[in-house]
């Protein structure tokens, strides 16, 4: 009796194990998560699958909290500084950036120039251009926030609101400042528009984000006047009006080119609308140039500020900021200048085109090299045409090859690497293995097993071993360009 007992509680033990082990399976019919997961989804009949079959597994992990390959002192900007012969010896003045500037605006490299934008636009542009976006999300179906997809009435509605406020062949334009931070959208709309559930934070209406006291030119509104179609000297877009002050050109040009100014170093400054620092009014980001009116002592400087009236325009006001989140005109242009601002964002979040006031790596790259008066462009794909190159780099070049251009070619601090879709700060090189800081969403393979993301999601150091082993390859391999911002 004794011995059929014992018999009895194992096949119970074994029965549980089997029901247990069926559930597991049942599970992960749609997705496998790792022991680390970072967000739940949710599961059952209603939920999605976009783009995959019943048996698509996907898995979803974090990023380690530190890479393996990266020592305690690498994450140190002192570290990478000490390499340098001579860090603190100037690049270029400002003038020579000025000239550089002048350059990349002339050549037309995605840039905008607000100041002296023709007085109108071509009517016909604008529509062509507005209704090549508009098929664009109606060529495929995309997600909301919740994991719906977005109806056809949803897109007509956005269409229906968009208005062409012109009779004639040409769009009049009108200017304007932002008056806090705003994003930049491809359709006048808050929705959110995603490729699929697992690129749950990157919104793909999303153009940029600009800061308080933007330039913009205006050429039209939707029906109901609550977005505004603007060009920035980086982007265009739809933005909300209610974010926004009307000008003339006259204002603008004096608030671009005013002599007296302070630039954002801190990664995020704060503005407050009273000199005891109480009343918050927004934050505003790194290379952001507000023009000065006095600095106090060594805890506040008070600024200029745009602000709009009842009825829209733009009126001034003053306003503060900690002292130590600023610098009194652009910072000098030499390595340790250059390495610290970047370092100051280690860890930083990532933000698909400025999303959440975030930055993905072409941001980043446009936030630091504005704190020393460079005007680049939104894109990492233009931003590899700025500066010199100092070296051919081909796609087909093997990983010995591109290590050694890279690592006899790159200055540290100041050369950018580029690989389709992705841009990286070369900061320096150990035991001939170069290592770079960006801006990094993760990395994602595919294999006869399913889908996997590794999310990374930050501002990390790192070398360009990143995604090796995955379909597409390691940073090193898909690296195609070098240049150097001098």
């Amino acid at each position: 009796m004794k011995i059929f007992k014992q018999i009895l509680f194992y096949i119970v033990i074994l029965l549980s194990l089997t029901i247990i082990a069926d559930c597991q399976l049942f599970a992960t019919d749609d997705w496998t998560y790792s022991s680390d997961k970072i967000f739940e989804i949710p599961e059952g009949p209603d939920f999605l699958r976009i783009g995959y079959t019943d048996d698509q597994v996907v898995t979803i992990s974090n990023g380690p909290t530190f890479l393996k390959s990266i020592s305690r002192n690498m994450k140190s900007p002192g570290y990478w500084v000490s390499k340098i012969k001579n860090p603190d010896k100037t690049i270029l003045s400002y003038n020579e950036i000025s000239v550089i500037n002048n350059k990349i605006l002339s050549n037309g490299i995605s840039l905008n120039d607000v100041i002296n934008y023709p007085d109108s636009v071509r009517k016909i542009s604008f529509q062509k251009q507005s209704n090549q976006i508009y098929r664009i999300f109606t060529g495929r179906k995309y997600l909301d926030s919740s994991l719906k997809i977005i109806q056809q009435d949803t897109l007509n509605k956005i269409k229906k609101n968009i208005k062409i406020n012109s009779s004639g062949k040409y769009l009049k334009i009108k200017f304007a400042l932002t008056i806090k931070y705003s994003d930049v959208r491809l359709l006048p709309t808050d929705i959110t528009f995603l490729y699929d559930k697992e690129t749950f934070d990157i919104d793909r209406l999303q153009v940029a984000g600009l800061d308080l006291g933007e330039p913009l030119i205006v050429l039209t509104q939707t029906k109901d006047k609550k977005w505004t179609y603007v060009i920035s000297s980086i982007s265009e877009g739809w933005i909300k009006t209610q974010d926004i002050a009307f000008t003339d050109r006259e204002t603008i040009s004096k608030w671009y080119n005013s002599k007296t100014f302070i630039v954002v170093i801190n990664t995020k400054a704060d503005i407050f609308l009273d000199k005891e620092r109480s009343k918050y009014h927004d934050y505003i980001r790194m290379s952001t140039k507000l023009p000065l009116i006095k600095t106090f002592n060594y805890q506040t400087t008070c600024i200029k500020i745009p602000m709009a009236n009842k009825k829209g325009n733009l009126f001034f006001t003053e306003a503060y900021i900690n002292t130590s989140d600023i610098n009194i005109g652009f910072l000098k242009y030499n390595q340790r200048n250059v390495i610290y601002q970047a370092f100051k964002h280690l860890n930083s979040p990532y933000g698909w085109g400025g999303y959440s006031g975030e930055q993905d790596c072409s941001t980043f790259v446009r936030q630091l090299f504005g704190c020393f008066g460079f005007i680049m462009p939104r894109n990492s794909s233009n931003q590899k045409k700025c500066g010199v190159n100092p070296v051919q780099i081909n796609l087909t070049d093997s990983d010995y090859i591109k290590t050694n251009k890279i690592v006899k070619n790159a200055i540290s601090g100041i050369s950018l690497l580029y690989l389709p879709g992705h841009i990286m700060i070369y900061i320096g090189s150990e035991n001939g293995t170069p290592y770079v800081i960006h801006s990094i969403w993760g990395t994602e393979n595919y294999n006869k097993d399913g889908r996997t993301i590794n999310f990374i999601n930050r501002i990390v150091v790192s070398n360009l071993s990143i995604g090796d082993g995955t379909k597409k390859g390691s940073l090193l391999k898909r690296i195609a360009h070098l240049n150097i911002i001098k």
